[in-house]
């Protein structure tokens, strides 16, 4: 990820003679976008490999997100509007827009830039999704198994101007890349890996893990337990803080958290210390403003099992959205838990189990009923060790209280177990990216149900 400050003779964020003053407990900022998404898709059966024509998308908006001071409780305090278009006529008209829901005057910027001329810089495509789908292919062969690569590159180039402050711009890159591994038509393993920047994953270090993958595919099945205790490795303890941490704070006007009003209280187990920080260095999702135009900050979430922060829809708040289609909403960004500054805990943890203790490599799809915390996740990957050597279970799903689940956490690994997780998140802002780095984490006895999300979402 890259960014730059946009030079302040551009712009005048003062919006002097198009409008009246907003009100003073009014904020809001119009964002300039110009996004592109270039795919590629290939195959490899034996020798052979197939790569196809790929796709590039790219398209301007602008949008203007304004927050209303005056909103009641259970209202929502956003009025958002966007359009199509990235020079100065597309900012009036999503300053209007946005005004008029608001239901009041709010100061359009005035704009120096001739009315047709484009605020942002279109990216150019991109080949790094062909020539790294390639690469894969061409070091990744498995006899007897057909390997599927697909990759994109995401490039957005933002302008955000805020109420009354220096507008400012930033260049954001992401990407993402998926090895499914099949036997005639069944899916045998799949790994996938994101990255935010211009550094490319390690394709040497993705082939180990899809070796691994396909190793424990290969061992003999048994039956999954009703009540398991998941010991989170590689990374996936990640996707278990996400939902029973991440989207559990969550908190606005319209559907406050579940913990709002337990700050300062002991809500999680005393090893669990999480923050969410956007600025992690090359971490999925990493961005240096909001939509609001304001600095990205590191946001403590939890500390030693306290309750020290939530999510929410402040000026201050992390509001991220996929882009101008979707309103923007406080969402998390990459999610750090703390190391335990030594095994002993979770050594002495394992050793006294409850219900038995399944080894979780990959989660998959979750989702957190907020009415009520009930939270249920996909386990996609996972084995379960016994005198007869490695047993590889079969796809099922956990549930439990989220609430609970923090509560219930028996221990937290050492740095030595420290991983990183990624994905798209789905919400009513949009496909996100969001990541994680975590180490190893030994969650309480959970209740098991069938497996009934699909296994390639």
């Amino acid at each position: 990820m890259t960014a730059t400050t946009t030079a302040s003779c551009v712009l005048d964020p003062s919006g002097t003679g198009d409008t009246t003053s907003a009100e003073p407990d009014d904020h809001g900022c119009v964002t300039v976008r110009s996004h592109r998404i270039t795919t590629a898709a290939g195959t490899r059966s034996g020798g052979a490999s197939r790569i196809g024509s790929g796709r590039d998308h790219a398209e301007e908006t602008t949008a203007a997100l304004l927050l209303d001071g005056s909103a009641g409780p259970k209202e929502s305090a956003v009025r958002y509007a966007a359009v199509r278009g990235s020079g100065s006529h597309a900012v009036r008209d999503a300053v209007r827009l946005a005004a008029e829901r608001l239901g009041r005057p709010w100061p359009a910027p005035a704009l120096a830039p001739p009315p047709g001329s484009a605020l942002v810089t279109r990216p150019h495509p991109d080949r790094q999704p062909a020539e790294l789908v390639e690469k894969l292919l061409g070091q990744l062969s498995f006899d007897g198994f057909e390997v599927a690569a697909q990759a994109h590159v995401t490039t957005e180039s933002r302008l955000l101007i805020p109420a009354g402050r220096t507008p400012v711009g930033e260049t954001v890159h992401t990407g993402a890349a998926v090895i499914d591994v099949l036997r005639g038509d069944s899916l045998v393993a799949d790994v996938d890996v994101a990255w935010s920047g211009d550094v490319l994953p390690d394709i040497d270090q993705l082939g180990a893990r899809v070796e691994q993958a396909l190793k424990r595919a290969g061992a003999p099945r048994r039956a999954v337990p009703s009540r398991v205790q998941m010991l989170l490795v590689d990374g996936s303890a990640g996707a278990l803080l996400h939902e029973v941490c991440g989207h559990l704070l969550e908190s606005s006007r319209q559907r406050p958290s579940l913990l709002a009003r337990h700050r300062s209280r002991q809500v999680a187990h005393h090893q669990l210390s999480v923050d969410d920080n956007p600025r992690h260095d090359a971490g999925f999702g990493s961005h240096r403003y909001t939509l609001l135009g304001t600095d990205t900050r590191r946001r403590s979430l939890l500390s030693a099992g306290l309750l020290a922060g939530l999510l929410e829809d402040c000026p201050h708040g992390p509001w991220r959205a996929e882009d101008a289609r979707r309103m923007p909403q406080p969402r998390m960004s990459h999610l750090e838990l703390t190391p335990a500054p030594c095994p002993v805990t979770l050594d002495r943890a394992l050793g006294n189990a409850r219900a038995p203790i399944v080894r979780v490599h990959r989660l998959g799809a979750g989702s957190l009923d907020h009415r009520d915390g009930t939270v249920v996740l996909e386990v996609k990957d996972a084995t379960y060790v016994q005198d007869s050597g490695l047993q590889r279970l079969p796809p099922f799903r956990v549930t439990a209280e989220a609430r609970q689940v923090l509560l219930g956490i028996q221990a937290v690994g050492g740095a030595d177990t420290m991983a990183t997780w990624s994905a798209y998140c789905l919400a009513t802002s949009g496909r996100l990216p969001v990541g994680a780095s975590t180490p190893t984490v030994l969650t309480g006895p959970l209740t098991t149900l069938e497996h009934g999300f699909p296994t390639r979402p």
